[in-house]
C-alpha cells in the first residue's frame, strides 16, 4: 500500500502482527500465575493489626492492596486482549488490502490486453469496434 507521502510494506506489518500474536500467547500463561497467586492471598492472610488493617484499605472505598491488584490484574487482561484484537486487526487489514490489489491489478492487466497495448474503451456514442471519425 503506497501513496506519494505514505508507504506501508503489508509484509512487514503481517510479520508485526504474528510477532504481537506470539507475544501476547507468551505473557497469558504469566498473567494466569499472577492471577492465581492473587486470588490466595485472603483478607485473612494480612492480619488484624494496623498494618493488616492498613493494606486492606482500612475504612477507604479503594479495597487497599487486594483492590488494588485485582485492578492492575483487569488492566493486565484489558491490555493483552485489545493487543490480540489489534494484531487481527493487522491481518485482516493486510489479506484485504492484498486483495484489493489483486483486484486491480487484474483490472489493470485487463485494460492493457493481451498484446500488451492498452485496450482503450469506445468513445460515446460509438458502436464497440468502430472508431470516431
Amino acid at each position: 500500500m503506497s501513496s506519494g507521502s505514505f508507504r506501508i510494506d503489508l509484509d512487514e506489518v503481517e510479520a508485526a502482527a504474528r510477532r504481537i500474536q506470539s507475544l501476547v500467547r507468551e505473557l497469558e500463561p504469566f498473567a494466569a500465575k499472577v492471577e492465581a497467586a492473587v486470588r490466595q492471598a485472603s483478607p485473612a492472610s494480612y492480619g488484624t493489626g494496623p498494618v493488616g488493617a492498613a493494606l486492606l484499605g482500612g475504612e477507604s472505598a479503594s479495597g487497599g492492596l487486594a483492590g488494588q491488584q485485582g485492578r492492575a490484574l483487569q488492566g493486565v487482561h484489558r491490555y493483552l486482549g485489545n493487543s490480540g484484537r489489534m494484531a487481527e486487526n493487522l491481518l485482516l487489514m493486510c489479506r484485504q488490502y492484498r486483495e484489493t490489489d489483486g483486484g486491480h491489478a487484474a483490472a489493470l492487466n485487463g485494460l492493457v490486453g493481451s498484446a500488451g497495448s492498452p485496450v482503450l474503451p469506445p468513445a460515446a456514442g460509438t458502436a464497440a469496434g468502430t472508431a470516431a471519425v
